[in-house]
């Protein structure tokens, strides 16, 4: 199955626009519009927080395999497993629940920023994640409504 060149999803064209970003899959960068270039941006960034999900679901894995960690360790990477595979897949359930996970996490690491400054990164990486997946373009690349940007 062919990839867009553009949110790099696999697709089957339909009249000649991806059904995920709604972009020409073999137009080249240098001929979007400013909405379009604005989309592939949002799309790449959204493939981007997924592989961060992914990266992390590994290490929480060797973790607890390796060292013993809490179970509750495990659990938090099966999450970051799930949510990887479904905003890889654009996947509408996976924004929704991306968006609740990135918001309890900056809650936590609110809560928790007396016990050093290494919660500061964690508020960061969570608003970071949650402006790349919760903004308005990404929300209507997970609605496959993006080509009436």
């Amino acid at each position: 199955m062919p990839r867009c060149r553009q949110c790099l999803s696999k697709m089957e064209p339909r009249e000649g626009l991806c059904p995920v970003c709604g972009i020409e899959p073999e137009k080249h960068r240098a001929d979007l519009t400013p909405p379009e270039i604005r989309i592939r941006f949002h799309a790449r960034a959204i493939r981007a927080v997924a592989m961060f999900h992914l990266v992390g679901a590994c290490l929480g894995i060797f973790m607890v395999l390796s060292s013993g960690a809490p179970n509750v360790l495990f659990i938090l990477a099966a999450i970051n497993l799930l949510l990887a595979f479904g905003l890889e897949r654009y996947s509408l359930i996976a924004y929704k629940a991306a968006t609740v996970y990135y918001f309890l996490i900056g809650m936590v690491n609110i809560i928790s920023i007396q016990r050093g400054p290494e919660h500061a990164l964690g508020i960061v990486l969570a608003l970071l994640a949650l402006y790349l997946v919760g903004n308005g373009t990404a929300k209507a690349i997970f609605d496959r409504s993006a080509n009436g940007l």
